[in-house]
């Protein structure tokens, strides 16, 4: 619930703001939340008659809880001051942030008020079709905040997926939250509103309502990446009707995210299998990226590139296998057909590109030669 909205005009030209931000944060019902609407950070907390501003704050404000005195108006007032003047676009190249009226808002705090126990919720959507969803997962010890602690992805019908994203993740499992196929409805309908683009869409849903928290068109200001990196390929693909509608569901994204049959296998000079560099692969990205950080720095494009091109002739195979060796700068590529499959007894699939490789020679590419 919106307590609040306070703009520039009179955040600029008022001589008693300070007086007045003093008075708006006691009389105004706790919790509730202090943030910008056009700056990632700055959000401050009131609650149990204390303040704190514990998200991307100015140098100088206190993060722990501090008394709901003029001390703490002050603070606020400095924070408010520096937000409000803000080119946040300016800072990372995220300029949609340039085309939102600068506000400060007071809002209502439903994590302190015990609406929901979980910190915001995103929703990953591509084409106007929800996909994937991350979710906190761990705990916030004493002093912590839900947003920094781990999240755990899952598909629409809740089954966990393996993608991680500028968290760490989970062990266990987290139970579906009451909420959740009112989220899904909600998701379905704010989807018709973007068609075309991709876009995360955050709520908070720990509880039985759903909350709306905002819209996210760049994630993290675009400096992550999605691991594994088909993650984003699939939003890319949904995004340009690359894929077709009608298939696009929970289980094509555990398929295609736990896609096991592009294999890097790395044998050492010797020919004995060296397990730590060998992998299973949902996409010859993902493996061609991993091949590609065993180099040194001037091999690595040259690296990767040459091993999509070998991924490109392999790509009709069920099972496409990349052999490394010679410090990884030598590789045999192959893929193997169903026929083949069957007369190997193995079901891992490193060690049936690996009984194929032995089986069979494949075409043998020098990179440093």
């Amino acid at each position: 619930m919106l307590i609040c909205f306070i703009g520039r005009y009179i955040i600029e030209r008022s001589h008693r703001f300070l007086n007045f931000v003093n008075a708006t944060m006691n009389f105004q019902p706790q919790p509730y939340i202090i943030k910008a609407t056009h700056v990632s950070g700055g959000v401050a907390r009131v609650y149990n008659n204390t303040y704190s501003c514990f998200k991307y704050c100015g140098d100088k404000i206190p993060l722990s809880p501090i008394p709901l005195d003029e001390a703490a108006a002050r603070y606020a007032y400095a924070q408010i001051n520096e937000d409000i003047n803000l080119d946040y676009s300016s800072l990372g190249g995220e300029l949609q942030y340039k085309y939102i009226t600068p506000h400060i808002i007071f809002e209502e705090d439903i994590i302190s008020g015990g609406k929901t126990n979980t910190d915001v919720t995103f929703w990953w959507l591509s084409g106007g079709i929800p996909l994937f969803i991350s979710q906190q997962c761990g705990k916030p010890l004493e002093g912590e905040h839900g947003f920094q602690k781990e999240r755990i992805f899952v598909d629409t019908q809740f089954r966990r997926t393996p993608i991680m994203f500028n968290r760490p993740t989970c062990a266990d499992m987290v139970e579906k939250p009451k909420s959740w196929e009112k989220q899904l409805e909600v998701m379905k309908r704010l989807g018709k509103l973007f068609p075309r683009e991709v876009i995360r869409i955050d709520v908070y849903g720990g509880g039985d309502e759903v909350w709306f928290s905002e819209f996210t068109f760049t994630t993290a200001g675009c400096w992550r990446t999605f691991q594994p990196i088909v993650t984003d390929g699939v939003l890319y693909a949904v995004q340009y009707n690359k894929i077709p509608r009608e298939v696009i569901n929970a289980d094509f994204i555990q398929k295609v995210l736990r896609d096991d049959s592009w294999v890097s296998v790395s044998l050492d000079n010797n020919g004995s299998h060296l397990t730590e560099y060998t992998g299973v692969h949902p996409s010859p990205v993902d493996l061609c990226s991993r091949l590609q950080e065993y180099a040194d720095k001037a091999m690595k494009e040259t690296l990767f590139q040459s091993c999509i091109e070998e991924a490109k002739r392999l790509s009709s195979f069920p099972l496409r296998c990349i052999v490394t060796h010679n410090n990884r700068l030598v590789y045999h590529s192959f893929g193997l057909v169903a026929n083949e499959l069957d007369r190997v007894s193995a079901n891992d699939n490193v060690i049936v590109c690996l009984e194929g490789y032995r089986r069979m020679q494949g075409q043998f590419i020098i990179i440093d030669g």
